[in-house]
């Protein structure tokens, strides 16, 4: 409560000398309209530097006095427009909008830039959601009373609600946020792993680890069926089907992970001892093998556990991490272009720098964030990496080679064999840490 009564005073004093300084202009010259027959005017903008919710004031000419006529951004995020007056706009800076930004003003049809580029202040802070460091058991209930074993990997839907692969004992949990609470959805028999949300953030699927009982097996989960599990089977082609060109797959021996693709809303998943690269429709649950060129694509062809993500903007390149090869790999389903994209394949270690360069060490589940960084939970550095669009690799939260519990800044926060990371739609990063048995999160702002 304190901090937003300090927050509240600061914003109206704020606002107070935003139209203080507007009213000693108007003595000079009162506040015109904007003119679409003239240009907006540039001027200057102050601070220079800030991080999220940071009131700004931008200088110029030619910007009327209708505050909701007037759109700013940040890089391609736009900012709300508090106020303006005789040449000055009050705005507040949104939230991630990349690290350097050009501020751009657009009325109408006219949109100008500053010349000088806003910072960015990116501030991370380390907290625990659930569970407690210590235990060997899994409980439902209440955040309080909640434990876990072996929290292994995570998803979220739009609505923030997380979803929890537990191992020893095998099931799938909800965690939902909102209520504080974690509900057993499903005991498995077989180990469930990296889950995905479907194209549209609602339905959940979940592959079971394989084995020959279930190489070809996944949960669904339906909020329009009250989360109530499906066991489904992922169909072969008919003779019909092969006749007509689609490939039948086999699952050799696990699955790892899931990857729905936005380009043709299928479900990609990895055969983990060849690397053959299979999809299905999540609707029908036909799958194939996913073939260019009349031949069976593979992605790493090592025996390696392998979890998966699609770039949303490049819509058809996939990411893989590849956990016995301590690197990640890339894959387009279109032009079948492979190979490695960051780190030393079969080489284990820590390293930040160049892509090329750098060094992971048992890399697990992956996601990308609002800059289009690719997040990695390194699992034995015990840190949480990210591979920016420039490619380079950075330690976001940990020390490498450090295990440890704390929560807090990323100077001094600690992970122990983080497995699992989900990305929620206000980029806030999940993480299930395995070896604390917690579920942590990385309020990035």
């Amino acid at each position: 409560m304190k901090h937003k009564l300090v927050f509240s005073l600061t914003f109206v004093l704020f606002c107070l000398l935003f139209y203080y300084s507007c009213e000693k202009d108007k003595n000079e010259n009162s506040s015109q309209p904007y003119d679409p027959g003239k240009p907006i005017e540039l001027y200057s903008y102050t601070p220079q530097t800030g991080g999220m919710a940071t009131r700004m004031i931008l200088s110029g000419g030619n910007f009327g006095n209708d505050p909701s006529s007037i759109k700013v951004y940040f890089n391609h995020k736009q900012a709300p427009v508090v106020g303006c007056d005789n040449g000055k706009i009050l705005v507040i800076t949104p939230r991630q909008p990349g690290d350097e930004c050009a501020i751009s003003v657009v009325i109408g049809k006219d949109s100008v830039s500053f010349p000088e580029k806003f910072t960015y202040v990116t501030t991370t802070v380390v907290t625990t959601v659930v569970g407690q460091k210590g235990t060997t058991t899994f409980k439902a209930g209440s955040f309080g009373e909640s434990t876990f074993n072996h929290p292994a990997y995570l998803t979220v839907d739009d609505e923030y609600n997380l979803f929890l692969a537990h191992h020893d004992p095998h099931c799938v949990a909800l965690i939902n946020q909102q209520n504080s609470t974690v509900t057993q959805l499903f005991a498995t028999p077989d180990k469930p792993n990296a889950p995905t949300t479907d194209a549209v953030g609602k339905v959940i699927v979940v592959p079971s680890d394989g084995g020959n009982t279930y190489k070809d097996t996944y949960y669904e989960f339906d909020p329009d069926a009250q989360w109530a599990p499906r066991t489904r089977i992922i169909i072969h082609p008919t003779a019909e089907d092969i006749a007509n060109g689609v490939q039948d797959f086999n699952v050799n021996l696990f699955k790892h992970s899931f990857a729905v693709c936005k380009y043709d809303s299928m479900v990609y998943l990895r055969s983990n001892r060849d690397g053959y690269l299979i999809k299905f429709n999540p609707k029908t649950r036909l799958g194939q093998s996913v073939v260019i060129n009349g031949k069976k694509m593979v992605c790493n062809p090592n025996n390696s556990d392998s979890y998966l993500v699609f770039d949303p903007i490049n819509t058809t390149r996939l990411y893989v991490a590849s956990t016995g090869q301590h690197c990640i790999h890339y894959f387009d389903i279109l032009t079948g272009e492979t190979g490695v994209y960051a780190g030393k394949s079969g080489q284990a270690g820590w390293r930040d720098g160049k892509k090329e360069d750098a060094q992971f060490n048992s890399p697990r589940q992956i996601v990308l964030d609002i800059n289009n960084n690719l997040i990695i939970a390194d699992q034995k550095n015990h840190c949480i990496r990210r591979i920016t669009p420039d490619g380079n690799v950075e330690t976001v939260v940990g020390i490498a080679g450090k295990a440890g519990y704390m929560d807090g800044n990323p100077e001094d926060a600690l992970f122990n064999e983080p497995w699992g990371l989900a990305i929620d739609k206000d980029y806030t990063i999940y993480v299930s840490d395995y070896g604390n048995q917690c579920i942590r999160k990385l309020t990035i702002q």
